[in-house]
């Protein structure tokens, strides 16, 4: 997307290591209590399936933070520690060590996007975007799938027209309360293969 290279990425606002930690310790201690909760309560079903989800995640964030570069795995890791309309689910499918693209680039243009997604999302609806990030040898992409409610129906127009080489939009589909695309980008940096 356009914009000016050089400036801080949002999630990196004035952090500190330490106010990072404490985010996390916190919602480490979330997690626990609701454990704790299921297991005061005889509910050993509903305890398993907190740990199996909090288990889930931290194998997810252990994935992302093995990613080439650092301000990819920095964005999408703070992202839950912002207040922010849009809850973020990610998948890391394939070997991240393979990312082809300027790291940089690629984070400056996620940060970007979910700047705008979170301005145009509404605050009374639950809106989830999934983002699965495809690392193969050959084809690297990023899918998007976001399920919610916008404010301002051309948004992902908007996006392919902001989106510049050698990244570029694919497989877009636009419908009521929901869209998809792939994000790709051409190494050679020529346009669409």
């Amino acid at each position: 997307m356009k914009g000016k290279r050089g400036k801080k990425f949002f999630m990196q606002e004035e952090w500190d290591v330490v106010e990072i930690l404490k985010k996390v310790r916190h919602d480490s201690l979330n997690h626990i209590q609701i454990v704790k909760g299921y297991l005061a309560l005889e509910k050993i079903d509903k305890a398993k399936e907190a740990l199996d989800h909090w288990t889930d995640r931290l194998r997810k964030e252990s994935a992302l933070s093995g990613l080439k570069g650092a301000k990819l795995p920095v964005l999408l890791l703070t992202y839950p520690y912002r207040q922010w309309p849009v809850r973020l689910e990610y998948e890391l499918i394939g070997d991240g060590k393979s990312l082809r693209i300027e790291e940089e680039r690629l984070a400056e243009w996620l940060e970007n996007f979910l700047r705008k997604l979170n301005r145009s999302a509404s605050w009374e609806r639950e809106n989830v975007l999934t983002l699965e990030m495809h690392f193969r040898e050959k084809d690297t992409y990023f899918s998007f799938l976001f399920s919610g409610s916008l404010n301002d129906p051309s948004f992902l127009k908007e996006i392919e027209q902001a989106t510049e080489e050698p990244l570029y939009i694919d497989h877009a589909e636009d419908g009521r309360n929901r869209f998809s695309f792939e994000l790709r980008w051409n190494e050679n940096g020529k346009g669409k293969e």
